[in-house]
């Protein structure tokens, strides 16, 4: 037996959580065996059972799959969040479809845990996940909406544009929309500047209007400058205006304005 595996099984909870942050993404079908059944034993503390799925999810051996895709058919909310996480480094279809599928969990911590677990396999869920995400835009609960849109424009996929354009400029939810603008810029379809302007000027919600320039930072129009500059001037929000200063600062302009944040 490794000294690993011997301390992931040692009756002192402070040795077994130092053990499961060495073993996160362990190639060792031993190991990953371990800590999967860490997410089945109860007596252990719901804090080091989620450690040990977080750690599970640098881990990409089949067998990780095999057990958590059925967690997250679970009616415990906990197992279903360390599913989500433990399935991480499963790039499949299975696991990234479901993944897609708990970004519509009614629980907020399974939600985050299945968008994180998606943003990092992105490759993935360009070939399998991009459909079912563009079918969550149009879901009734915006924080699915919103974690789906971040994702796509990840992806990049160009099938994405029209109906993040839609819902950046029709949804009627601000966090949809600054979603969708942010997903706009990452997205880096030049289409988009025109709405992605528009947003800047005269979106009513502030953070909107700080998440266009970003993305203005993002698709690099070559009026980014004026825009941004005329941005900070003519808007009130100190968050827009810290926004637009990073974006300009990204372009390589300079940008020497301080706000009440200290950023400067």
């Amino acid at each position: 037996m490794s000294e690993l595996l011997e301390q992931l099984r040692s009756p002192s909870e402070e040795i077994r959580r130092a053990a499961i942050t060495a073993a996160a993404g362990s190639s060792d079908s031993s190991i990953v065996q371990a800590l999967i059944s860490h997410l089945e034993v109860e007596s252990l503390s719901d804090s080091e059972r989620q450690l040990a799925a977080e750690s599970l999810g640098r881990c990409d051996l089949p067998e990780i799959s095999a057990s958590l895709l059925p967690m997250l058919a679970s009616k415990s909310a906990l197992t279903r969040t360390m599913a989500a996480a433990g399935l991480g480094g499963q790039a499949t279809r299975a696991a990234v479809s479901a993944l897609v599928g708990g970004l519509t969990d009614p629980v907020n911590t399974v939600r985050n845990w299945s968008e994180r677990s998606l943003l990092g396999q992105i490759p993935a869920v360009k070939q399998y996940g991009v459909e079912a995400l563009l079918a969550l835009l149009g879901h009734e609960v915006r924080l699915s909406r919103s974690p789906a849109a971040r994702v796509l424009g990840l992806t990049q996929d160009e099938r994405a544009l029209a109906p993040l354009e839609h819902m950046a400029e029709k949804d009627q939810d601000w966090l949809a929309r600054m979603a969708a603008i942010k997903a706009l810029g990452d997205l880096g379809i030049p289409h988009a500047l025109e709405l992605v302007t528009h947003a800047l000027q005269s979106d009513p919600k502030n953070r909107v209007r700080a998440a266009a320039a970003e993305a203005l930072g993002k698709l690099r129009p070559d009026n980014a400058e004026q825009l941004l500059r005329a941005a900070m001037e003519s808007d009130e929000d100190e968050g827009l205006q810290k926004s637009a200063g990073e974006a300009l600062r990204s372009l390589g302009f300079e940008v020497s304005e301080i706000n009440d944040d200290g950023w400067e």
